[in-house]
């Protein structure tokens, strides 16, 4: 019973993320930059993410749930996948965000989950890569997008104090 009751909560979740447009427009044929997501691995079943989730509003695939897909049925253990996104070289509101990921729901539950997100406003380069890295932990946390070549950071967001989701927010 209780797989039952995990098949239907993973076939739920992934239902609704089926068909998430990709961070380009189809059909979009101008210039374009890469951003980039990250991870820190905390044990092998649970890593912090650094991602982008949505362009102007807009959910887009991203690794969040393309790391629980290819995690499911592995048990404990977490397949982190990390998104290069090309995107249009043009001014748009791209929201990141930084978030604490396990292989298990139960786990997420029973454990800690931390997440810091905002929305960058900006136009990025033609031919240029950016990443998303940042920090998660009890007394500080914090996401932010960097050029990946220079390390100029372009916007940060931050928490100070434990960013924890409550229990339903997980």
């Amino acid at each position: 019973m209780r797989k039952v009751g995990m098949l239907a909560f993973f076939v739920v979740f992934v239902s609704g993320c089926a068909g998430l447009p990709s961070s380009l427009p189809e059909g979009y044929d101008g210039d374009i930059a890469t951003i980039k997501d990250s991870s820190k691995e905390i044990d092998r079943g649970k890593a912090d993410l650094f991602y982008l989730s949505h362009i102007d509003g807009s959910r887009i695939k991203n690794s969040r749930f393309e790391s629980l897909e290819a995690s499911y049925g592995q048990g404990d253990m977490l397949t982190v996948v990390l998104l290069e996104n090309e995107v249009p070289a043009e001014p748009h509101v791209f929201t990141i965000v930084g978030r604490t990921e396990y292989a298990m729901p139960l786990r997420a539950f029973m454990g800690t989950v931390y997440e810091v997100k905002g929305d960058v406003e900006f136009a990025p380069e033609p031919g240029k890569n950016y990443v998303i890295k940042g920090k998660l932990s009890e007394e500080h946390s914090s996401v932010w997008l960097e050029d990946e070549s220079s390390g100029e950071v372009i916007e940060t967001f931050k928490v100070e104090g434990p960013a924890k989701l409550g229990f339903f927010s997980k």
